[in-house]
């Protein structure tokens, strides 16, 4: 009997929202939604797109591209992110430091919804 993603579903709940950050290896990215809502890409760079909500201008989410290219450079800062004590607010200050043309009015604006929210290092580490 074959089982497809609508069997699967069926009578299942869906999750509440919780935010949490999503790394992926194979693009190099990492995506983090800290509200759930509808929402429309904007990209501020070649590092950063921002997401806000479709019915105005308030930030709910944000990607990076060439995450391990900003660790690289962190790294040779002597910043280095470990397992524990490693913040988002630290990535994304280090897109801003790697970008070539960053708006630092939106990675300031983005900064204070990332600064503080914990993230497991060991999920960046290369494949």
């Amino acid at each position: 009997m074959a089982h497809d993603l609508t069997d699967y579903l069926a009578g299942r709940e869906p999750r509440a929202f919780t935010p949490h950050p999503h790394y992926s290896r194979d693009a190099d990215s990492l995506t983090f939604f800290f509200r759930d809502e509808d929402a429309i890409a904007k990209r501020v760079d070649e590092l950063l797109t921002v997401y806000v909500s479709a019915e105005g201008d308030e930030l709910v989410g944000a990607k990076i591209k060439g995450v391990q290219q900003v660790l690289l450079t962190l790294g040779n800062f002597g910043v280095t992110i470990k397992d524990a004590g490693f913040t988002l607010g630290t990535l994304f200050l280090g897109c801003m430091a790697v970008s070539r043309e960053p708006a630092r009015h939106e990675y300031e604006r983005l900064g204070e919804f990332v600064k503080s929210i914990p993230f497991d290092a060991s999920e960046l580490q290369p494949a």
